[in-house]
């Protein structure tokens, strides 16, 4: 029965990952969009003994002999996302924004998240928005930009007919921050002391950051996880053919 539960194992976890295979090749065009991975490990390490051997002694209370340890199945483990940056590709749009570092700041309701998709819009009061409508945040709060003509240049400062109107929040983390990913290429911070304060920005206006995806990689890999699962599944029939024989075949040999 051990068999038949760690091809159950290996077939859920491969489902797992190539799931997130599937949402990666989905988001290959989302601007600003992170790869996720499966971290996968072993779950419920076992020692194996060897017993019945000639020479050994036998009897009540003696113990037989360690031979080493087998995983009693896999499992997932965590999912990492890669923070890695996509290529920044020039779009002419004037509301495309794109980062060499740091996240666009969103209000939504009474917390902040956090976004490397630049693709913004006006709202009917006009407003700077992301594409759920969520107010893009600058220095002052809300951005309105109304119908007049803007520019905004390298350290994320928007000119309104030639004046400052206000400057992006861009919000820079150390290494140790713990961002969760909520969808919609949201990121939501769980420690806030990770957050590092007056960092120069670099802004690329009319542009917009690709996903980080690759498309081979994508690819490789799900044919890797075809493979396990395709092998998983095989171990598992053939696991039901033995048990099959043993619950109809020994008896009738008695």
């Amino acid at each position: 029965m051990r068999g038949l539960y760690l091809a159950e194992a290996a077939m859920l976890t491969q489902q797992a990952k190539l799931n997130l295979l599937s949402n990666n090749l989905a988001n290959l065009r989302s601007a600003g969009y992170k790869r996720d991975e499966l971290a996968q490990v072993s779950f419920g390490e076992q020692l194996l003994y060897c017993q019945g051997l000639t020479g050994m002694a036998k009897g009540p209370g003696v113990a037989a002999r360690p031979i080493g340890s087998m995983p009693h199945s896999v499992a997932v483990g965590e999912i990492r996302t890669g923070f890695a940056p996509g290529a920044i590709e020039e779009t002419g749009r004037d509301l495309d924004f794109a980062l060499d570092r740091g996240y666009f700041t969103v209000q939504s309701g009474d917390e902040l998240l956090y976004t490397r998709n630049g693709r913004f819009f006006l709202n009917n009061a006009g407003y700077l928005v992301a594409a759920d409508g969520q107010p893009v945040l600058g220095e002052r709060g809300m951005i309105r930009l109304g119908n007049a003509d803007f520019t905004v240049d390298r350290d994320g400062l928007i000119y309104r007919d030639g004046r400052p109107v206000d400057r992006l929040r861009i919000t820079f983390f150390s290494p140790d921050a713990q961002l969760e990913k909520i969808g919609d290429s949201y990121f939501r911070l769980l420690n806030r002391q990770a957050i590092i304060e007056n960092e120069p920005p670099r802004v690329y206006w009319r542009c917009l950051e690709n996903s980080n995806v690759e498309l081979v990689e994508e690819m490789v890999a799900m044919l890797q996880v075809r493979r396990s699962f395709e092998a998983a599944q095989k171990m598992l029939s053939t696991y039901d053919q033995l048990l099959n024989r043993a619950a109809n075949e020994l008896g009738s040999l008695s």
